[in-house]
């Protein structure tokens, strides 16, 4: 701001005025369309290559692993992946096993999406590619909501285009682009059908929030809301005429809808015993869904949680959305103050902006991993908003009002100009740099080469193991929480291997553990090695089969989970290595039996937190469980 106030100063406010109103024109005089596929295609590049040279085309949250695992048995032809007793070796979290076989939590939609990439050799340009249609149309769309201000609709595609927050959760391998993507395309067919009172873009529209629905439920449920305030926007002559347009603008639209709900609703029957019950909620209980209640761990999520966590969304989407110095939610929030009266595509795009932070509002899971991304899906509004909002605050202040040699337009106008211009060159790649090099960079871990089939046991902490155990043989989400936030991990590793016995060959009773949030923890916790913490009672002396699983960390773990879906996994065609997780000497055997024909290896630290090293199994058996 101050930059915009000395710059005014000595630039010509109304000169630059003019050859800014010359640029908008020449930019509204781009055809639609070319500008659309330029801007995708732009998007799209930038996107890959941020995926390729930063990320390596590697994901970095085990929400995008675990899909892309999913996604592996999918392009094979295969629903859900084989379960059976070592299914814990290559178990995921936020997965589930069920009696048809292992799944992700995640609605189906975007697994199959990434699917379809590894059919064609190419997963890691499905992000891409989906950034791409979200750009163009939301271009599209944009026009259509200002029909009159062709230049102002044009710069907000321009800012989604550049938008790093958008790229990064996208070459992630993130869901929230596929859901954009999909929103974008029933926005678009919204407008389609309202302007020419079309049944058939009423169906796409449906269509559209459909798939939406197969890859973010809540979000498609927000997205339905937009598509409804679109036709709702219809210039009809009455408001019953209006309504009457809506009814039969949603029956086309339930048209649409209706082949991917059924579609899911099968997939949700299969595996989880309900059309209308998710996977979130058989691996994690019905404390995952919306509301004001304990969450999975326990933690009172009210009305003061959603106002604390709404607002750090909303301060943190200002600086992720465009990186720019001045905050986007601080432009749009003093448009919004000044504005007297909103025209009719102002008020369509802040609905599509604004509702899903009211939806998110009563949804207890506010993640911040690369901005605030359960509103990265509506980044294209937001986006169109911040161009909306800027422009208006500068037409908004009077052209001759000024004080001195000092033009308050034109210090705005240069203040914004100037921050997105250094947002675009300079903040905005660095914030994509950033994301690779030293940063979580365990994540982007490729599995070890071998010259023949190989059985790779990858060391990680003592409480991985116990927690994929239990997991794995069917202990809900939000019970394993409590277990293993509550009792002394030596205490968890004995309830684990009860419950992980044949029914008949444990005892009647299951060890005592405490599963009440209410209660307090039991114990104090302790670093083992970097990201490996363990609780245990002070005064008490560890029994022998712990102390063993505690040496066993001290040089330091190694999380599997990003190697895993790289690899050759159980039940699909073999051709090289298969990771798996080192559970120790005695179940490792059971594992090793069943691929006599893989050599087996280890993965692990020799030296305190030191770099990964693959040696001969007996070699890596002898130096992390000397004594079994």
């Amino acid at each position: 701001l101050t930059l915009g106030v000395l710059l005014s100063r000595v630039v010509d406010a109304r000169r630059l005025e003019d050859a800014l109103g010359r640029l908008g024109e020449r930019l509204a005089s781009i055809p639609l369309v070319w500008l659309a596929a330029v801007l995708a295609v732009f998007s799209a590049l930038v996107t890959a290559i941020f995926s390729v040279a930063v990320l390596h085309a590697r994901p970095n949250l085990i929400d995008a692993m675990v899909q892309l695992t999913h996604a592996r048995y999918i392009a094979a032809g295969h629903l859900a992946g084989p379960v059976d007793s070592l299914s814990d070796f290559w178990h995921l979290p936020n997965s589930i096993v069920t009696p048809n076989g292992w799944v992700t939590q995640y609605p189906p939609g975007y697994s199959v999406l990434l699917g379809l990439g590894f059919r064609f050799g190419a997963a890691y340009l499905v992000g891409p590619l989906l950034v791409g249609v979200t750009v163009f149309f939301a271009t599209l769309s944009a026009e259509r909501l200002f029909p009159n201000d062709k230049a102002t609709a044009r710069l907000g595609a321009i800012l989604l285009a550049c938008s790093p927050f958008l790229v990064g959760l996208a070459g992630a391998y993130m869901n929230h682009i596929g859901a954009a993507a999909f929103i974008c395309v029933a926005v678009y067919c919204a407008l389609r059908s309202r302007d020419a009172d079309s049944l058939l873009w009423a169906i796409g529209a449906g269509a559209a929030v459909g798939v939406v629905f197969s890859i973010r439920p809540l979000t498609a449920v927000v997205a339905a809301l937009v598509v409804a305030i679109v036709w709702l926007s219809s210039p009809a002559t009455s408001g019953a005429r209006r309504l009457t347009n809506l009814i039969r603008l949603t029956g086309g639209a339930v048209l649409g809808i209706a082949p991917f709900l059924l579609a899911l609703g099968a997939f949700n029957q299969h595996f989880f015993g309900s059309p209308f019950r998710f996977g979130y909620a058989a691996l994690v209980g019905p404390l995952v869904g919306p509301g004001f209640h304990r969450d999975p761990s326990g933690h009172l999520y009210g009305p003061l949680q959603a106002l604390a966590y709404t607002s750090s969304d909303l301060v943190t989407l200002g600086a992720y959305m465009l990186e720019t110095p001045i905050p986007t939610v601080l432009v749009i929030a003093v448009f919004l103050l000044v504005a007297l009266r909103f025209e009719t595509g102002t008020r369509i795009v802040v609905a599509w902006a604004l509702l899903p932070v009211v939806a998110n509002a009563f949804y207890w899971h506010h993640g911040v991993f690369m901005g605030p991304r359960m509103l990265n899906e509506w980044t294209p509004a937001w986006a169109i908003l911040t161009a909306v909002a800027a422009v208006g605050i500068v037409r908004r202040i009077p052209r001759d009002r000024a004080f001195g040699n000092y033009t308050p337009r034109g210090g705005v106008a240069l203040a914004l100009l100037v921050a997105w211009v250094v947002a675009v060159i300079y903040l905005a790649p660095q914030r994509l740099a950033r994301y690779g090099g030293s940063w979580m960079a365990s994540t982007r871990m490729a599995p070890p080469a071998t010259r023949g089939p190989s059985l790779i046991f990858v060391h990680g902490g003592w409480p991985t193991r116990i927690a994929v155990r239990l997991t794995a043989h069917g202990l809900r989400g939000d019970s394993l929480e409590a277990a293993m936030a509550l009792n002394p991990t030596c205490d968890a590793q004995r309830f684990a291997d009860w419950y992980a016995s044949a029914p008949s060959s444990r005892a009647p009773h299951a060890p005592p553990l405490n599963f009440d949030f209410e209660k307090p923890g039991a114990g104090r916790k302790m670093d083992i090695a970097e990201g490996d913490q363990i609780r245990y009672l002070a005064g008490v002396p560890l029994p022998g089969d712990c102390l063993r699983q505690v040496a066993s960390d001290t040089l330091g773990i190694i999380d599997v989970s990003p190697m895993i879906w790289q690899g050759d996994l159980p039940g699909l065609p073999r051709n090289g290595s298969m990771i798996v997780r080192d559970m120790g000497p005695v179940r490792n055997a059971a594992m090793i039996a069943r691929y006599p024909d893989r050599v087996p290896m280890m993965l692990f630290r020799d030296i305190r937190e030191g770099a990964p090293r693959l040696v001969p199994y007996a070699a890596g058996i002898k130096v992390l469980w000397p004594n079994g």
